[in-house]
C-alpha cells in the first residue's frame, strides 16, 4: 500500500463530511419512517384509506361552499328567486 499524501487525506475528509452531512439530511428527512410504514401493507393501507376519506369529504365541502358562493352571486347580479 502507498503512502497518502496530505492533498490525498484532505480530500478524503472533505468526503467523509459531506458523507455525515447526506446522513443527516436522511435522518430529518423522515425517511426511516417512511420505509417503516411502505414495509408494514395492513398501515400503509389504512393510512391510504383514511387519507383518501377525508380528501374526499374536503372536496366535498368545499364543492357545496363554492357552488352556495355561485349561486348567491347569481341571484345577486340576475335577480333569480331559487325557491
Amino acid at each position: 500500500m502507498r503512502p497518502v499524501g496530505p492533498k490525498e487525506r484532505d480530500c478524503a475528509m472533505e468526503r467523509d463530511k459531506r458523507i455525515e452531512m447526506l446522513l443527516d439530511a436522511l435522518e430529518e428527512s423522515g425517511i426511516r419512517q417512511l420505509a417503516e410504514i411502505m414495509n408494514d401493507p395492513k398501515r400503509l393501507f389504512w393510512r391510504s384509506f383514511l387519507s383518501g376519506i377525508f380528501r374526499g369529504l374536503g372536496a366535498a365541502i368545499g364543492f357545496s361552499v363554492l357552488g352556495a358562493l355561485a349561486l348567491i352571486a347569481i341571484k345577486w347580479v340576475f335577480g333569480i328567486d331559487f325557491s
